[in-house]
């Protein structure tokens, strides 16, 4: 990699991916090192304070920001890099890694830190997507997979990993009810019961709800469930394994700049979530950020 300069801040979760890295984070720092960086280890302790310490680091004019963490690490440090010219590079320590499989970094951890070293890696641009106020890398949620993000407990996570979204999926289908929403756009207006709005590829580690996006081409994929039956929903999600969902009738596939998402009924909450983190409810915009964010990829 051509180097930007030699001060790099790494932001890092010790209890990501259920604390099970914990032990490698000091080796990570150390490789790091031996690289020629003067790093700054900069732990988290709450929600918020990866994005606070990403634009600290902005600030104090650090070359490189490393997360070292999950998805849920990285998107916090999205937040505090997005339109700036520090790059983010990602050393991936979490449950799920799926921005990291978007951009072929590589999942072993000292695999990623070579990224930073010689001819492995070089500097690269991607669009965000804007949903509210908070940036994403991969996707925001709308309704059910948002719900889902705000009932999973860490518990669940931690133990069953990948397979803990699908299991609370299921909880939360049959205890929640799902109203009515609208996404409105220049190119068209749809009503449905769940909507993802897609800057990757991955929506998770085994298939993509927007299997047609791409973080370089300044639009958003949109991708609309418009029915809420058990059968639609099952049939929906299986289908998504092998991206046969986008043609079929009750989903609604399209791209877009940005767009404006409602609820249909008054009074009706409906949740966002943004990388696997809760963003807020609606109403709310969504939209993409062309070239918003320089990382670090092979």
């Amino acid at each position: 990699m051509n180097r930007v300069g030699t001060r790099i801040a790494a932001i890092f979760n010790p209890h990501s991916g259920g604390g099970g890295y914990r032990r490698d984070v000091p080796l990570i720092f150390s490789a790091l090192r031996g690289l020629g960086y003067e790093v700054e280890e900069l732990q988290t302790k709450e929600s918020g304070d990866a994005t606070r310490l990403a634009r600290e680091a902005v600030a104090a004019g650090f070359d490189v920001v490393a997360a070292v963490g999950g998805d849920g690490t990285v998107n916090e440090t999205i937040n505090g890099l997005a339109c700036s010219d520090v790059p983010l590079a990602i050393i991936p320590t979490g449950t799920v890694n799926v921005l990291a499989m978007e951009l072929g970094i590589p999942l072993d951890p000292p695999d990623a830190v070579r990224l930073l070293g010689g001819d492995a890696g070089h500097i690269s641009w991607i669009d965000l997507g804007l949903a509210g106020d908070r940036y994403f890398g991969l996707m925001a949620g709308v309704g059910m997979d948002a719900a889902v993000v705000a009932s999973l407990h860490p518990t669940l996570k931690k133990a069953l990993k990948e397979a803990a979204f699908a299991v609370q999926g299921l909880a939360t289908y049959l205890t929640h009810e799902e109203p009515l929403i609208r996404v409105t756009s220049e190119e068209r207006t749809v009503e449905g019961y769940f909507a993802v709005f897609g800057n990757s590829s991955n929506y998770g580690g085994a298939f993509g709800i927007t299997p047609l996006a791409d973080m370089r081409d300044g639009l958003l994929d949109v991708c609309v469930l418009k029915d809420k039956s058990f059968v639609s929903t099952v049939w929906y999600w299986t289908a998504a394994l092998i991206n046969a969902h986008i043609k079929h009738p009750k989903v609604e596939y399209f791209r877009t700049e940005n767009a404006r998402i409602t609820t249909v009924e008054d009074g009706k909450e409906v949740l966002v979530q943004t990388d696997g983190e809760l963003a807020g409810s609606l109403p709310m915009d969504c939209k993409v950020v062309p070239r918003a964010l320089r990382v670090v990829v092979p």
